[in-house]
Parts: structure tokens; sequence; C-alpha cells
């Protein structure tokens, strides 16, 4: 499994899997696609293409027995197409490619020869039916893959216009199943294979509050059960007496043993979204979250944004975004001579504070071509700070 996605691809087919996801995802880095334009009429769609850059290095701050840098290159096409007036369909497909610093370590075992240095395929296919003013129905099928696991995914879902409300509701249900080849930190992979399924089910609200302010508001619950920890992720069981281990960055004294976490896990996300027009150029948006889970993390997250036309072909997105969260509660940066029955050491289970700064510029160069560029820059209290850069063309028929 991948340490890093930079793009899910329920997330850039829109709707109310893109609900879900960015309601649920509280560390990871997404393509911002909320201004893509779903294909208006018979016989006209779009294409679009994204290539994502993150980086993020290591300060010594997280984790203190590993170097987390970490690299990931993604590009990633999403394509929409409307049959008739009632009837879309589409898809998105992404590739990553991941490097991290591990892989010096980790390729001295003959087995282990994915988790530092990866690629990742994914591709997903959507429909959706207007079946009548009312209702719009749709649903997706999706896979992944990567050298030790395997995904597919399923979901329905459906948008009521509210009558005389200027709303409308989408409700949504979700379904993942996963195949991991279970491959430790040091190679060892005699355990076989175990599975994952995530549940998870969304109702939002989009509603115009005034002839220059709209919201979207929603509630996502998620359930997962099964084999939910990183194969590879070691935690350290410190014991002065031991030598110096050298397979530890700091050359701390102490043993490697397996990540344990439950197999159960429960997740509950609501969030919102104003958007508020400052002059026919410019608009405000401030959106949050809360997120909660009974692995012991909770998570806010405030997030204000700033759209301004710069001229007929230029717009220009500013977005800071704060995000704090409470460590898991079988999350400990040290174990003294005993570890626990669940344990970890993953810093992105742990507590700590994050600050975005972002930019995305559109060129809009006719109308049925754009271009963007995308950047953000995180700054996290645990030291590992990230930037990821996004470059994406438009094209729509």
């Amino acid at each position: 499994m991948l340490l890093t996605r930079l793009v899910a691809a329920a997330v850039l087919m829109g709707g109310a899997v893109a609900a879900q996801e960015s309601a649920l995802d509280v560390h990871r880095p997404k393509a911002d696609t909320s201004d893509a334009k779903a294909p208006e009429g018979a016989g006209h769609g779009s294409v679009s293409f994204q290539l994502g850059f993150y980086d993020h290095g290591d300060s010594g701050d997280g984790n203190p027995f590993l170097d987390e840098s970490l690299t990931v290159i993604e590009p990633v096409v999403v394509f929409d197409y409307a049959v008739t007036d009632k009837l879309s369909w589409g898809g998105t497909t992404s590739f990553d490619y991941v490097s991290s610093a591990s892989i010096d370590r980790l390729s001295k075992f003959p087995d282990q020869s994915g988790a530092s240095g990866d690629t990742y395929l994914g591709a997903d296919f959507h429909l959706n039916y207007a079946a009548s003013d009312q209702w719009t129905y749709g649903g997706h099928a999706g896979f992944s893959f990567e050298y030790d696991y395997t995904s597919f995914g399923l979901g329905l879902n459906a948008t009521q216009a509210l009558a005389n409300a200027d709303a409308s509701l989408t409700y949504s249900l979700d379904a993942f199943v996963d195949d991991i080849d279970i491959i430790r930190f040091d190679g060892t992979d005699d355990e076989g294979s175990d599975s994952r399924t995530s549940l998870s089910g969304t109702i939002g609200l989009y509603q115009i509050l005034s002839p220059t302010s709209h919201g979207s508001f929603g509630l996502t619950v998620a359930q997962q059960s099964g084999f939910l920890e990183t194969p590879y992720n070691a935690v350290v069981v410190e014991n002065p007496a031991d030598a110096p281990n050298p397979n530890l960055e700091n050359l701390a004294r102490g043993t490697e043993v397996t990540e344990e976490l439950p197999e159960d896990r429960l997740r509950v996300a609501l969030y919102g979204r104003v958007r508020t027009s400052i002059n026919a150029n410019s608009a405000w948006e401030l959106g949050g979250r809360f997120y909660n889970d009974d692995w012991g993390i909770t998570g806010i997250t405030v997030e204000p944004r700033y759209y301004v036309s710069v001229s007929d072909a230029l717009d220009l997105r500013l977005r800071y975004r704060y995000y704090t969260q409470t460590a898991a509660d079988d999350f400990g940066e040290h174990f003294l001579l005993t570890a626990p029955e669940f344990r970890t050491q993953d810093s992105d289970l742990g507590e700590y504070d994050a600050h975005t700064l972002g930019a995305k510029l559109t060129w809009h160069r006719s109308a049925n071509s754009a271009l963007d560029f995308s950047f953000d820059f995180t700054s996290r209290t645990d030291g590992l700070d990230h930037m990821f850069a996004a470059f994406g063309w438009t094209w729509g028929f």
C-alpha cells in the first residue's frame, strides 16, 4: 500500500463520493477539482489531464527511528461525456510513482521491493442518469493495484432536487474490498495475505442561501474492518541494555516489531462550505470539518478561500488551511522494554497541527480549453512539512 495518495479516483469523479473522501481523508493532499465543469448537453464532454508532484523531507521531529522522506509523482486523466440530455458517463485513471528514503534500507531484503519504491495504477468509471427533474441516479465501479495490494470499489448515489427550495440533497453508499499481501518491514512474507472492507454512507445538502451566497454541507459515516495496519510499518521497543541497532536512523538501542492496530474502525465527519460573492469578479469562501473516529483521533479543519478574476482569461484562487488532530489511542513516540497489544509509531496517527498556504491560477485559453497550475505548502508541528504542486489541462468538446 502506498504511503500517500495524491489523488483518489473517487474524488476526481465528483459528486457524493468526493464529499466522502474529502470529509474522511484527514492527512493526504488532493488535487482540487472543485471548479471542474460537467458536460453540457448531449454529445458534449470534457477531458482533463493533471500531473501532480508531492514531496516531504524529514527534519527528525516525526518518527525518530526512521527517515520519513517521501516523493510521489502522479499523472491523472479524467473523462466525462453526456450521451443524452439524461445519461452521462466518465472515468478516471491515475498512475503513481512513489520513492521514499527507506529504499536503501529495505533493498537488502529481497521480498521487500515495493514499499519504498512503488508504482500504483487505479481506474474508476461512473454513470449518471437524470430520471426526472427531481431525481438523478448514479453509480461507480473501480479498481487499483500495486505490488502487494489490490482494491475493488462500488458505489451508488442519488440526488434529489428540492422543489421551490433552491436546494438539493445527495445520498451515497460506497463499498471497497482490499486484498493485502503481508510483507513486513524486514521482508518477511510468511503470513500470507489478508483483507479489508470499507463501507461508508454520506448525506449532503447544497443550498442557495441568498442571491450572492450558496453552501454545501454533509455528514459521512464509515466503517472499516479487517487488516487495518500497514504491513511494512515497524514499532521500536527500546531497551537500554541492547546494542545500537544499525537499522534505525538514530542507532537507537531497541528492537523492531510489527505495527498492530484494531481490526475495526468507525469514522464520522461533519463538513460544510459557504461561498459569498464580493462583487462580479471576486468571492470569499469558508469551509470547515469536524472528524472523529473510535481509534481516538479527533480532527478539526478550518479553510478560508479567496477567488478573484484577475482578467477576462485569468482566475486566481488563494487558500489557507488549518488542521489539528489528537493522537490515536495506540500511538506512542516511545515504547520502553515491552510493546502493548496494539501499537503504532506512524506519524500520521500522532498529534500535530498543520498550516497550509496554497494558490491556484487558471488560464482560460478559449471557451473550451483551460490550463491551471497550483502550489501548496504545509507546515506541520511534527516536522513533516510537505509541498504539493500540480499542472493541469482541460478541454471541453
